[in-house]
């Protein structure tokens, strides 16, 4: 395979500028597309450099869904070139460039890459009602079930039945296509006390705790898996209604 390198790209028309996002990828082709979670090392008007959790050729068409204020901006893509240094998450570096760059795209990718040399990130957050367990560090007894809220490639809300102190180590059981996967994280917010009524779930907020490759496989399939969950939701909805 001709492999195509980062120093082969060396004079850009379009600077690249450190802007770190959260993204969800999707592979293109005549079988049914699979989904990711990568993130961002660059980008410019006319490209990005993708950290992602598997290895793609040169010329393979992808879409990618990055993260603005006005929503996610969903580009068209091809990768021309792959490999670098490996990140610490064990990401594999993509570059790519943006196909077929309509005015309004061209618009919001501006609005991305405007704050020249200053190094931001954002995540990703999908509303999405999925059952998952939750077995707190040192628990022996079954798991908590709980719903979440949203998703990300950071983190996920739950509401759980029982209150779970910040700063808590718990191991969460996800559903994905491919089966139940084991992620781990840490409580880093929870209703107030004062805030919570009686009876109801009470809010927690989770983060991964340094999520490497395998997870990020894992969210991939979480992201593959919540469309399918959204059209449920909204058709169970339209049923109640």
């Amino acid at each position: 395979m001709n492999v195509l390198m980062p120093e082969s790209f060396a004079k850009r028309c379009h600077p690249r500028y450190p802007v770190v996002l959260s993204i969800v990828y999707r592979l293109k082709g005549p079988v049914p597309a699979s989904a990711g979670v990568g993130r961002t090392r660059n980008v410019s008007e006319r490209g990005a450099c993708l950290e992602l959790p598997e290895t793609l050729p040169p010329e393979t068409p992808l879409s990618v869904g990055l993260p603005t204020a006005q929503g996610e901006l969903g580009m068209e893509a091809e990768v021309v070139w792959v490999g670098g240094p490996v990140s610490p998450r064990g990401g594999v570096p993509h570059g790519v460039t943006f196909i077929e760059v309509a005015w309004e795209q061209h618009q919001a990718l501006w609005g991305l890459v405007n704050r020249k040399g200053q190094k931001w990130e954002t995540a990703v957050r999908i509303p999405v009602r999925l059952t998952v367990l939750c077995r707190p560090q040192g628990h022996a007894g079954p798991p908590l079930q709980g719903e979440t809220g949203d998703l990300g490639r950071d983190g996920l809300s739950v509401r759980l039945a029982h209150r779970l102190p910040a700063a808590t180590a718990v191991q969460l059981t996800l559903p994905t296509p491919r089966g139940p996967r084991m992620v781990e994280a840490s409580v880093v917010w929870l209703t107030p006390p004062e805030a919570q009524r009686p009876g109801e779930p009470i809010w927690h907020g989770l983060r991964f705790r340094d999520p490497g490759v395998a997870d990020e496989l894992t969210l991939g399939l979480l992201m593959a898996h919540v469309p399918d969950e959204i059209a449920r939701q909204q058709e169970e909805r339209s049923r109640e209604e």
